[in-house]
């Protein structure tokens, strides 16, 4: 029999384990399905204020609150592309990232255009950086990005495609002017620029280049006032590369995406392009992220996991986070922001009596001040509980995953449960303890939640990772069975009443449990998935070019070639729709850019010539990641009656 290890996680506020809660509210769906009620919040540099996107009535606006005098200032209505983050530039500038689903006439297909606005609290203006700047590349992503700050305050430094329709574009380094929107060329990149270090006085660090055609990267810096070339290195793909600078400023923080070490070859490279290998191990999980400060100097690492830890240079930062982490030791705890001098911490932390409390840590004075609940209408009892577990796959590889109970089960007698797995997208991601709308949702109204963490996902080490590669449909696919079958011979699940939710990767793993093991599922719900293999390598060839290292990525990570039609068709669930069982229910956003809607037509199209029950709901003008409120609405509602009509209480 397969073993489940539990590690119950408790909730932040002193949730008992074992101890079932007597009162459960049960919010509206549109409470789960809708955005949250505050997002992105960030600190001001000197610590007297926050912003944040508050959403009101169905509209997103930029919001300040002062600690002071406790009051909140509603600025600008924010809700007319998707936003994307916020944050201080400066004390008197406050920058939204944002970005929509474009089509540009002369250029190939649709892309997602993003941008970054500024908005100045002293003159309440909102700029759109970049627009008006001579020359821009009219059709490119990844516009809004930032890279650094500038000592001269109102300026920053973004980098971007700069050249005409009918020239090749470069990727350049441009200084920006918050109160005008303007940038200026700063220093000129070539086709094969990926990206920018800038110090705050203008001295480039290091600039990073990726030749497809030569499979070759490489890295330059400006220190010495003219451009060298410092390190270089063949590759089939960019290497993770340049991560952040030293704090002191005598060398970058650097990967080659080696697999030596958990997190992969880390080093410091110093200017002349040597390398001295650095130890920046987690506590047995890999860098989720290296903590930087605007001009990206590494100030400290996050690792990933179930739930976050953190390691920082400054001894007393290090002490101060430390004391956060162990104070809510149950709960994942995210920094979010900082003031300059380091006296005040914004986090926000999720636990299982919280969808998401923003928290002030207040070193002076030893305060913690809770600011606000990420979703206001959901109260603690609402909140299903967590739960940490492993169990082993059919080989013995130890899957991490979490478990979400019903909102007031007792997890010590609760038993024959109606079960949804929900498998993460990627699968270059993980799952972990977090407020996860849909999982929150299903176990709000009775189901237990499973979300394993298959091999190929990562924030569990580079091997556990590297496992997934070329097992789409293979092993990737047993890791999930293996944890339905686990909760099964538990006691835990219902075998009778279970049904596979998934959005991206995660909605090819729906499909290929639906395909591949058709008698475990009763019910099928795939978001964005993609379903015909070969047709998908098909067209990440046509958007980006055959020699494109995106193309050679995905063949490695799904295991076979365009040309290898009968290998990529054997795990395509478009290619043997004859062999579902369950009701299908597919969801696409018909602006979606990562993978086309096509997918989900070919998908619906082969389950409907095989005589098999499938639903197709289209989504106008929505992308990927559903973005937009009313749609994740829409989402949710067409997913809850769909489970709830084949394995709900009422399907008895």
């Amino acid at each position: 029999m397969r073993v489940l290890v539990l590690a119950v996680l408790a909730a932040i506020l002193g949730f008992c384990p074992g101890l079932a809660r007597a009162e459960v509210s049960h919010p509206p769906l549109e409470a789960y399905g809708d955005l949250p009620s505050i997002r992105y919040m960030d600190l001001s540099p000197d610590g007297t204020n926050v912003a944040f996107a508050e959403r009101r009535n169905g509209s997103d606006y930029l919001v300040t609150f002062d600690f002071a005098t406790r009051k909140k200032t509603y600025h600008v209505k924010i809700d007319e592309v998707a936003t994307r983050n916020i944050w201080y530039a400066d004390e008197d500038n406050i920058i939204i990232l944002a970005s929509e689903t474009k089509f540009v006439i002369g250029f190939r297909g649709e892309f997602e255009y993003s941008g970054a606005f500024s908005y100045n609290l002293k003159t309440k203006k909102l700029k759109f950086l970049l627009r008006g700047t001579d020359n821009i590349y009219p059709a490119q992503s990844g516009l809004g990005r930032i890279v650094g700050d500038d000592a001269d305050p109102g300026y920053i430094f973004m980098p971007a495609l700069v050249g005409d329709r009918y020239s090749d574009p470069n990727y350049s380094l441009l200084r920006v002017n918050m109160k005008t929107g303007k940038g200026r060329r700063f220093k000129s990149g070539t086709g094969d620029t990926i990206d920018w270090f800038v110090d705050t006085d203008g001295t480039v660090l290091a600039r990073e280049d990726y030749d497809n055609n030569t499979d070759t990267y490489k890295v330059f810096t400006y220190v010495n006032g003219k451009r060298e070339l410092i390190y270089e290195l063949k590759t089939s793909q960019p290497p993770p590369g340049v991560t952040g600078i030293r704090a002191d400023r005598s060398a970058l923080l650097f990967s080659d995406g080696d697999d030596d070490e958990e997190s992969g070859n880390v080093y410091e490279m110093d200017f002349s392009g040597n390398l001295t290998p650095v130890s920046l191990g987690g506590q047995g999980g890999m860098i989720e992220r290296v903590i930087r400060d605007g001009n990206r100097f590494m100030l400290g690492v996050e690792y990933a996991g179930p739930l976050p830890s953190y390691k920082f240079a400054d001894p007393d930062v290090d002490a101060a986070v430390a004391s956060m982490v162990n104070q809510f030791s149950t709960a994942a705890v995210h920094l979010e922001s900082w003031t300059d001098d380091w006296s005040k911490l914004l986090y926000k932390i999720y636990g299982s009596d919280t969808p998401g409390s923003y928290v002030l840590q207040d070193r002076d004075s030893g305060e913690l001040i809770l600011i606000a609940d990420e979703r206001d209408d959901i109260p603690p009892d609402a909140v299903g509980l967590m739960v940490s577990v492993t169990y082993k796959a059919r080989d013995g590889l130890d899957i991490p995953t979490i478990l979400t109970w019903p909102a007031g089960a007792d997890p010590q007698t609760a038993g024959n449960l109606p079960l949804i797995v929900l498998p993460h997208g990627g699968p270059a991601s993980y799952d972990a303890v977090t407020f996860d709308w849909m999982a929150q949702y299903f176990a709000n109204r009775g189901y237990l939640v499973v979300q394993p963490n298959f091999r190929g996902s990562t924030g569990f080490g580079i091997e556990h990772q590297n496992l997934g590669h070329g097992e789409w449909g293979g092993k990737m696919q047993d890791d999930i069975t293996d944890g339905v079958q686990t909760l099964v011979d538990q006691g835990l699940a219902d075998p009778d009443r279970v049904c596979i939710v998934g959005a991206s990767y995660g909605g090819y793993a729906a499909l290929a449990g639906g395909a591949f093991t058709p008698d475990l599922y009763k019910c099928v719900v795939a978001i964005a998935p993609v379903t015909d293999l070969r047709r998908f390598l098909v067209d990440v060839k046509w958007d980006r070019g055959r020699k494109h290292w995106a193309l050679d990525y995905w063949q490695e990570n799904m295991g076979g070639l365009e040309e290898e039609r009968e290998k990529l068709n054997a795990i395509s669930p478009a290619r043997v729709p004859e062999n579902f069982k369950a009701p299908v229910l597919l969801i696409h956003g018909k602006d979606d850019t990562v993978v086309p809607i096509r997918q989900s037509e070919i998908m619906d199209r082969a389950l409907e010539q095989a005589g098999k029950d499938v639903t197709f709901l289209k989504l106008d003008g929505q992308d990927h990641w559903l973005s937009d409120g009313e749609t994740r609405i829409e989402t949710l509602r067409a997913m809850a009656s769909f489970v709830d009509q084949h394995i709900g209480p009422e399907a008895e």
